[in-house]
């Protein structure tokens, strides 16, 4: 054990912050309390709750947990860990009466609803937004219209986010409120009004009712501080004002409450409602122990880290973003397994004259070329942005490179599973489609058991057929296939998919669940199938009428919003030696690599100044309407933690991003075992020069390579 590890393995009692580098083995700290809790101290497991950010850490925090119990003979299982919803949801039901039943409006439901009320309310008040709108050539008016409708959106719906974690109704903001914010009230009533005749709650509302039915029911709130004598919270950074809020409601009786993150790796605050500055306040009033040590990265990697949050602290030119880094070094490990030597690590910075996609292409070569020469190890690609992923692995594709891990939309096992769903109901939708059976049959080539080499001339021979003369031959008329193994297998899965189709005439979700309980055996891909189903049900119905089109149609939008409520976790994610993974920098976070490659360090990415990146529209001025109608918000709110450091909201809103693009550098930086490229292009994407970020060219300056 590490010193400070024994330190935090001392808590007794009260209140406490961990603060906890980057591969310092925080769940490693919080598995042991718990179970040294339970095992040493006579705590039972039911007396301890446990706050996790995603549902895919609360059941790898619970599996590690009992496998310690289990390992010590103790009979009963650890169980109480969970998310802000799942705890709300408890709450709520412990009321009776209207909480008993409830249904949650799904995210991408919520997406549709909002963009509804957002294109109705632009409609009836062209005489409001259209004179912003400069008039200029056709092309520009009509991109401007909708750059301002795609923000307007965005403002609203951040409006009603975080209206309801400052727990603000409605009808709290007056009703002759100007600006922005008075743009999107009308629309968060009516939005709430839609919630009531759906007989819904979305997740934002979970947290605020709970909260205040605890604060309003003395007998429930004494029942729910009884529920635990000890709480923890993971990923405390990026805790929201109402999980706080709902955290300190249940510690009250006991102030047990213990609070682990990593201050410099807050990465979310900028687009939901995650305040960084909570942590560090809890932090700064409590007993704090620091996990400095860690063991993941070779010290060139360390060193770079380090310097960063220094240079920050003390030299950025911006005084106000000097505090968005915390100054916590990390060190080398001293004990519980060894960093990798300085003889395996380095730390490369290159300039790459050309566009962002010619730097791009470059940094796949590089990736390449490291896979190759380095076949044990593992190598990533971070990006800023889906689209440059997207690139990245399209020239990853054309460079024949075999191992390459898309973890742009979620991990590669997840992604099979929902491309495989969609399609077969692309293909029931259109059954005489011989291209829709043929990707079908692609989808699913793996499963059956066939060789992707010796795919493409089966594929040829479907699209070039009948598929009803394929799937329900006549006597005599049965299409003679090869005999070979491959071949046997497409036999085997076309009569498959023909009693597929032929249960097609029962109501579509049973089919669906024929298909996925036929697919699936492992419980997390049995989780995904079933979860799509459930979201196709909520909007659908199960209404045997709905035809295979419509259902086509909606899993279509159910994919387009990225199934944001579905844990992209719930695989485990272990990248093979000589694997490519490709992810943005955000999606990397809590993940390692021995290789990593971050492109586009540019100014614009990684501003310092606000004329290098503004946040709002160039027609409005840089006006940034979420900043502005956010700014209006907490300003009605007592219970505001925000601070504007800057003369105007949209000057804040800047640097809160500039702060986050700082410490995503940080996170990027640290995902590095033993090597760690940077790169910058000469040019940016409209062909216009532009300079690297001048945290770039710090830090580049004592190991500047050709």
């Amino acid at each position: 054990m590490r010193p400070e590890q024994q330190r935090a393995l001392a808590y007794r009692s009260g209140p406490l912050g961990i603060a906890a580098v980057p591969g310092s083995g925080k769940t490693f700290i919080l598995e042991l309390l718990i179970a040294d809790l339970i095992l040493n101290r006579g705590v039972p497991p039911e007396r301890i709750g446990v706050f996790t950010y995603m549902r895919s850490a609360r059941s790898n925090l619970i599996n590690r947990i009992n496998q310690r119990l289990q390992q010590a003979g103790y009979p009963d299982r650890f169980t109480q860990a969970f998310t802000l919803h799942s705890l709300a949801l408890r709450v709520l039901r412990e009321v009776p009466g209207p909480w008993e039943e409830l249904s949650i409006l799904e995210e991408y439901e919520q997406e549709r609803l909002l963009s509804r009320l957002c294109r109705a309310w632009l409609a009836h008040h062209t005489h409001l937004w259209e004179p912003l709108i400069p008039a200029e050539k056709p092309h520009k008016v009509v991109r401007n219209r909708l750059r301002f409708r795609r923000s307007f959106q965005q403002m609203v719906r951040a409006v009603i986010s975080t209206a309801k974690n400052l727990r603000l109704g409605p009808e709290a903001i007056p009703t002759t409120t100007q600006g922005y914010l008075g743009w999107a009230a009308p629309i968060y009533a009516a939005y709430q009004a839609e919630l009531r005749r759906l007989g819904k709650l979305d997740y934002d509302d979970l947290g605020w009712q709970a909260v205040e039915l605890i604060e309003r029911d003395p007998a429930l709130r004494q029942q729910v501080q009884n529920w635990y004598d000890y709480l923890f919270e993971d990923e405390a950074q990026d805790s929201s004002p109402l999980q706080e809020e709902l955290l300190r409601l249940l510690s009250q009786r006991t102030g047990n409450l213990v609070r682990v993150g990593d201050p410099n790796q807050s990465i979310m605050g900028t687009f939901t409602t995650a305040e960084p500055r909570l942590f560090r306040a809890f932090c700064q009033a409590n007993p704090q122990v620091t996990l400095k040590e860690s063991s993941r990265s070779a010290p060139q990697i360390l060193e770079l880290a380090n310097r960063l949050v220094d240079w920050v602290n003390q030299k950025h030119p911006i005084p106000a973003l000097r505090t968005a880094l915390a100054p916590q070094h990390i060190c080398p490990a001293s004990a519980g397994g060894l960093n990798p030597p300085a003889s395996e690590g380095e730390v490369v910075f290159r300039r790459v004259v050309g566009s962002p996609e010619q730097e791009l292409q470059e940094v796949t070569r590089w990736a390449l070329a490291a896979a190759q020469a380095f076949p044990d190890q593992t190598v990533a690609i971070l990006v800023t942005t889906n689209e440059l992923g997207g690139k990245a692995l399209d020239y990853l594709r054309e460079l024949g490179a075999e191992q390459v891990i898309d973890l742009l939309r979620g991990n590669p096992s997840q992604r099979r599973v929902l491309l495989q769903l969609k399609g077969i109901i692309d293909w029931l939708a259109q059954p005489i489609s011989s291209a829709r059976l043929a990707a079908a049959v692609d989808h699913l080539a793996d499963w059956a058991g066939i060789p992707r080499l010796e795919l493409g001339p089966m594929l040829d021979w479907i699209r070039a057929s009948l598929p009803e003369r394929l799937l329900f031959p006549q006597f005599g008329e049965a299409p003679t296939l090869p005999d070979s193994p491959s071949w046997q297998n497409l036999g085997r899965l076309l009569r498959i998919l023909a009693g597929w189709l032929r249960a097609g005439r029962s109501p579509w979700p049973e089919v669906l669940n024929v298909i996925v309980q036929s697919l699936y055996r492992k419980p997390e891909e049995l989780f995904v199938g079933c979860y799509v189903i459930d979201q196709l049900e909520q909007v659908l119905g199960s209404l045997p009428e709905v035809d295979w089109q419509e259902i086509a149609q909606e899993l279509r939008v159910i994919l387009d919003r990225r199934l944001n409520n579905l844990p992209s976790e719930i695989f485990a994610f272990n990248p093979e030696p000589g694997s490519i993974t490709v992810t943005t920098l955000h999606r990397a976070k809590g993940l390692e690599w021995d290789q990593v490659f971050i492109p586009q360090v540019s100014a614009y990415e990684f501003p310092t100044y606000s004329e290098e990146r503004p946040v709002g529209l160039r027609f409005l001025e840089d006006v940034d309407m979420r900043a502005e109608a956010l700014a209006q918000l907490r300003q009605l709110s007592r219970r505001s933690c925000w601070e504007q450091q800057a003369d105007s909201a949209t000057e804040q809103a800047f640097l809160d991003l500039a702060a986050e693009r700082l410490r995503l550098l940080y996170v990027g930086i640290t995902r590095s075992k033993r090597r760690l490229t940077l790169s910058v292009s000469s040019q940016s994407r409209f062909g216009e020069e532009q300079s690297a970020s001048l945290v770039f060219r710090v830090l580049s300056r004592p190991c500047e390579a050709s």
